[in-house]
């Protein structure tokens, strides 16, 4: 997981110096990182072949995760899909995207798609500040591999969440997509609403999105 961003807060980089002084977490190869995927879902396997009770039907797994804030709220990404946290920077902006597409970035010669994530979740737009950080996730749909720019109000901290702390999606009926939302975990006295990366945007908005780099 690369340190580099632009300019990045002291809350960032005490961030990422945790992540990266963390030997589970720090530079681990592709390779190393499949491997990890595949002992999750082993697990999560066994899990569902077992007793049948409350935890082993919970979508999220035990492990790892990278808190951020929105609206007041405290939601989670698994961390292997986290690659880099960088501070806000200059976004080209893209005619015909939806108002939650603020444009491309261009990081180290590379580009990635940003959104915003109050936007897409529907909530109230704030005005972007000095704690505002763009969060670089691997987006994994049909086989294919994207990389995505999501901006959050700010990243909190490296949390381990153990299986009995989730907690399933309540239902909300059937009108509201909820698909996005992995479970609850109860960490520290406080809620955090983990979040499924691959599911935050449909097939055809990630094509879009891929479209916009050309």
């Amino acid at each position: 997981m690369s340190k580099k961003g632009n300019n990045m807060t002291d809350e960032m980089k005490e961030l990422l110096a945790e992540i990266n002084d963390d030997p589970e977490l720090s530079a681990a190869p592709v390779a190393a990182e499949d491997a990890e995927r595949m002992m999750q879902e082993e697990v999560a396997k066994k899990a569902q072949a077992g007793s049948g009770d409350k935890e082993s039907n919970v979508r999220a797994k035990a492990g790892k995760y990278i808190t951020f804030t929105l609206a007041g709220e405290d939601y989670g990404i698994y961390i292997l899909s986290v690659k880099e946290i960088i501070g806000l920077m200059s976004v080209t902006k893209v005619p015909r995207t939806p108002d939650f597409v603020r444009g491309v970035i261009n990081l180290r010669g590379k580009v990635h798609p940003v959104i915003d994530l109050r936007k897409r979740f529907g909530l109230e737009p704030k005005e972007d500040d000095a704690r505002t950080p763009i969060i670089i996730v691997e987006v994994v749909k049909e086989d294919t591999v994207s990389h995505l720019g999501i901006v959050v109000d700010s990243v909190s901290e490296v949390i381990n969440v153990n299986r009995e702390e989730l907690e399933n999606t309540p239902s909300f009926g059937v009108d509201l997509d909820t698909d996005f939302i992995l479970g609850l975990a109860k960490v520290n006295k406080k809620v955090i609403t983990l979040l499924d990366i691959d599911k935050i945007l449909t097939s055809r908005q990630l094509v879009m999105l891929e479209d916009s780099k050309q």
